[in-house]
Parts: structure tokens; C-alpha cells; sequence
């Protein structure tokens, strides 16, 4: 009985996710099978249209039957437009896949435009998450935009940095080694918490910039140890040695 009550009180959580890529539709179809209600939303109406039908916009395990489940159980559907979809939402998450041009400069300019026009949309006491790969104090500026367009609005604003892999990402979502949620306030921090509360994982907490930082520290990490053993396997074939 106890699980039954929860499962309605998920349902009862409006979560409205833009940018319906890979990470966002992964993370709309994951939160929508974890209980949440989830819209998705996203300019691309060919992408939208396919989405409703239980096709994702790129390959990844899963992922279309996922989709279909959420669709299926009425937890799950995508819009283009924002109004609809922002009207009584808990949560907006951000989940752009962050465009990067030739000299490795973030384009940032959907994510602040987005920011711009949801502003006046949004419901006071709403938790706007920041999922995209974004430079440190990113998430400043977005809260800078919504409070220009909307002085009187009452927002909280968290980064929970993600590091899902491409082919494991249902995977990754569900299961993490660990989230790191970063927040503007404890009370920003205790919603974000309460969202990712159905996500079995150790937390790490800190402030907006720190979690910023993590994601790139996370990124350098790996790239540093994919070289690494890239060096290893070419000195063992100059030494005769096994890979």
C-alpha cells in the first residue's frame, strides 16, 4: 500500500523537459518510467511527431521501447511549444545537448533564449534543473535571463552534471555511481533531491560552480584515460608485449 501512495504522489510531479535529443529524451523517457508525468518539449516538429509514436531521434538501446512504455501508460508525451507544457510544472530540466563549434567555444544561445521565453510561463516556487554540459557559472546566467523577464517569480535553480555513455545510457540514468547535485539553496537542494529520490545512488551536494566544474573534470578524466591507454597499447607493440 505504501508503494501504491508514492506511485500517485510521482504522478502528481509535473516534469517538463526541453531539448529532445539524446540526453533528453533518455531523461524524459527514464523519469516518465521511474512514475514521474513528463513532457517533453522541443522545436523540432518532425522529431516531436516521431517521438509520439514511440520513435527516439537516434539509436540507443532501448531507448524506443522506453519511450513507447511511457506513451503507453500516459506518463509520457511531446509538445513543440512551451505554454502548455510549463502550465503547473514542478520541475523543468534543461537538457539541450550543448552544441560546440571548431574551436571548442559552447554555443549557448538556444539554452538562453529558452530561458528568456519560458521565464514568464513558469509558476512560482518551480525547480529549474540544468542537465546540459555547460561552462562554469552557466546556470547564473540562466537565472540572471529568468529574473530580468520575470522579476517577481519565485525559482530555484539546481545542476545535477549528467554522464551518461552512449549504448548504456537507460543504464546510467537509472543506475549512476554516484549524483552530484548542485543547487542555489538548501531548499533548491532538498527538491532536487526529492525529484531523484526513485534514483538509487550515493549524492554529492555543492554549489552551482563546483557542479559546473564536475561534469568538465569528469570529461578530462576519461579523455585522459583513453590517451593513456592508447600510449600503453602502442608502447606494448613496439615492445613486443601483449595489449
Amino acid at each position: 500500500m505504501a508503494q501504491q501512495r508514492r506511485s500517485v504522489s510521482l504522478e502528481a510531479e509535473k516534469v517538463c523537459v526541453i531539448g529532445i535529443w539524446h540526453l533528453g529524451a533518455v531523461t524524459s523517457a527514464c523519469l516518465a518510467d521511474l512514475g514521474y508525468t513528463v513532457v517533453g518539449v522541443d522545436r523540432d516538429s518532425q522529431r516531436v511527431e516521431a517521438l509520439n509514436r514511440g520513435v527516439a531521434p537516434l539509436r540507443e538501446p532501448g531507448l524506443d521501447e522506453l519511450i513507447g512504455k511511457g506513451l503507453a501508460a500516459g506518463r509520457l508525451r511531446y509538445a513543440t511549444s512551451l505554454a502548455e507544457p510549463l502550465r503547473g510544472t514542478t520541475y523543468v530540466i534543461i537538457a539541450f545537448d550543448t552544441p560546440v563549434d571548431e574551436r571548442d567555444e559552447v554555443d549557448l544561445s538556444d539554452i538562453l533564449a529558452t530561458a528568456s521565453e519560458m521565464a514568464p510561463l513558469l509558476q512560482s516556487g518551480v525547480t529549474v534543473i540544468v542537465s546540459s554540459q555547460v561552462p562554469v557559472r552557466t546556470c547564473e546566467r540562466i537565472a540572471d535571463v529568468i529574473r530580468r523577464s520575470s522579476p517577481s517569480l519565485a525559482f530555484g535553480i539546481a545542476c545535477p552534471p549528467e554522464n551518461l555513455r552512449l549504448g548504456q545510457a537507460i543504464e546510467r540514468f537509472k543506475r549512476p555511481d554516484m549524483l552530484v547535485i548542485g543547487a542555489d539553496s538548501p531548499v533548491t537542494l532538498e527538491k532536487v533531491e526529492q525529484l531523484l529520490s526513485v534514483i538509487p545512488a550515493p549524492r554529492a551536494t555543492s554549489g552551482l560552480r563546483t557542479a559546473e566544474m564536475t561534469k568538465h573534470a569528469i570529461n578530462a578524466y576519461l579523455a585522459t584515460a583513453i590517451s593513456l591507454g592508447n600510449e600503453l597499447a602502442n608502447l606494448c607493440v613496439f615492445a613486443g608485449a601483449d595489449e
